[in-house]
């Protein structure tokens, strides 16, 4: 006498304890890669801040220094940006560019991860 064995649907259908490892393990490899250009896209982001940041403190700093003559050579200014506290160096600098004219000169210069960066504007004024 031989008997049919048969299996139930249930047992058939399904994933193994192996499958589902795997597919984690290719989620999990997956996020890790999403998650580390989502912290490069954000460093980008707040170097850019940074910079319009030095831009805008440059103009406002060589307007001043066209409004009010020379100021102070070397000074600071702290910005919040993305929530942290950062501080600029301003370097002003006033030299003569020939005749009646005078080259003013502003330096914005910061710090992001252990570089060092300087943005500089300048402008010609013709003497008084």
């Amino acid at each position: 006498m031989s008997a049919n064995r048969k299996t139930s649907l249930c047992a058939e259908s399904g994933f193994t304890l192996i499958e589902v490892m795997m597919a984690m393990l290719v989620l999990t490899v997956g996020l890790l890669g999403l998650l580390q250009s989502v912290s490069i896209s954000y460093e980008h982001n707040l170097r850019n801040r940074l910079r319009e940041e030095a831009v805008g403190l440059a103009e406002e700093q060589l307007n001043a220094m066209l409004s009010h003559g020379t100021l102070t050579p070397v000074t600071t200014a702290r910005r919040v940006i993305g929530g942290v506290d950062k501080q600029f160096v301003v370097t002003r600098r006033s030299e003569a560019a020939g005749g009646d004219s005078d080259k003013l000169t502003v330096a914005v210069s910061w710090g992001f991860k252990n570089i060092s960066t300087t943005h500089e504007i300048y402008t010609i004024r013709k003497g008084d």
